[in-house]
């Protein structure tokens, strides 16, 4: 079974289930071909020669600003950077093309950039430098319309609110402030044709995507700090942590609510042969993982992506897994002849569940139609 399933596919069930008439597939041919001929016009390398092209164009644009010296001077590099960022705005919302696009998207980025720096050189506290951020992103992610720039400033809430978080309650408030994008991350997949038919529209899936970086590279970073054993060479990081085994329980209770509301819309919540299985497995997943929940967050985007058929959260729940998997393994400690034990018994459970369900899938699914 495909990932996602195809045009034809999902006509074929329309037409079977009464909601379109027998026609339908010459009307959605032509649709598509209009569609094709519009988006389609350039091919694709043409496009991404424009793309650097624009790239290139901005860059020198902006060394020929540092040539005459305006990022010595902090007011003159602040200003520029705030009228970069506001041209880029109006730029991208009057032109179309992937030129005009990329140019758009770069001046944007430069300008920010400027602009935060030159605030950081005027001797700007690192909350007020967060807030700023935060504000220009919140600003940027409703006025700049660019799939590219939604994701890249989802990622700059996260960080400033964390930085925010960071700096007035420590270490303790960036884990709280990560169980609040896990939730927002799980709310929203689970409520994405809901949302895209509201104000966020096509900002729906970059943020869903930003998130599902923010929230594991954190838990990444943690697990990075951790294992430093008081050596730290790369980060100095005193402030202190939720413990791991508390966080590992609320995004536990997460995956629960989130496996729940699953079953839900596949109709499938009063099937004790799903239910009851998948819920063991999370309950001894969760004991086992308590001192890693990056696990917890990998399996809990890996059920969200199956649920959207999304291949790119797909890719990121598997990548992030496999690390946060070896980071488990690091962390166990035991002897490497046990540690080969453990992860022999694992693979045996997990081939043991995979036939678990496999012998209750048909069954399952005769039912629930």
């Amino acid at each position: 079974m495909a990932l996602r399933p195809t045009i034809q596919d999902v006509l074929a069930g329309l037409k079977a289930e009464g909601h379109v008439d027998a026609e339908v597939d010459a009307r959605a041919r032509t649709t598509l071909e209009i569609r094709q001929k519009a988006v389609g016009a350039s091919p694709w390398f043409v496009k991404a020669l424009a793309g650097v092209g624009a790239w290139m164009s901005a860059a020198l644009m902006l060394s020929f600003f540092a040539c005459v010296g305006l990022w010595k001077e902090e007011a003159a590099l602040t200003g520029l950077g705030l009228a970069l960022a506001v041209a880029s705005v109006f730029l991208r919302r009057s032109t179309r093309g992937p030129f005009m696009e990329q140019l758009a998207l770069a001046l944007c980025m430069a300008g920010v950039g400027a602009f935060l720096a030159g605030l950081g050189a005027m001797d700007q506290g690192t909350i007020t430098l967060a807030f700023t951020g935060m504000v220009v992103s919140l600003a940027l992610l409703a006025v700049f319309p660019d799939l590219i720039l939604y994701f890249l400033a989802t990622v700059g809430i996260c960080v400033s609110v964390g930085v925010l978080a960071l700096e007035t309650v420590g270490g303790s408030g960036v884990d709280v402030w990560m169980l609040v994008c896990a939730a927002a991350l799980a709310g929203i997949l689970l409520f994405e044709p809901r949302l895209r038919r509201g104000q966020l529209g096509a900002r729906v899936g970059p943020i869903a995507f930003a998130l599902a970086c923010a929230v594991p590279g954190w838990l990444l970073f943690r697990s990075f700090e951790n294992s430093q054993e008081g050596f730290h060479y790369v980060f100095r990081f005193e402030s202190e942590f939720v413990p791991s085994a508390y966080l590992s329980l609320a995004l536990a209770l997460l995956a629960l609510g989130t496996g729940w509301r699953v079953l839900r819309e596949m109709g499938l919540e009063h099937e004790k042969r799903v239910w009851i299985p998948a819920a063991c497995a999370l309950v001894l997943l969760t004991v086992m993982t308590l001192n890693t929940p990056g696990v917890l967050v990998a399996a809990l985007m890996l059920t969200l992506g199956f649920h959207r058929r999304s291949r790119v959260m797909l890719g990121l729940a598997v990548a992030f897994l496999l690390t946060f998997g070896a980071y488990y393994y690091y962390d166990l400690h035991i002897t490497l002849l046990a540690k080969a034990l453990a992860l022999a018994g694992s693979g045996l459970v997990l081939l043991g569940v995979r036939q678990f369900f496999l012998r209750r899938e048909s069954a399952v699914l005769a039912e629930a139609r």
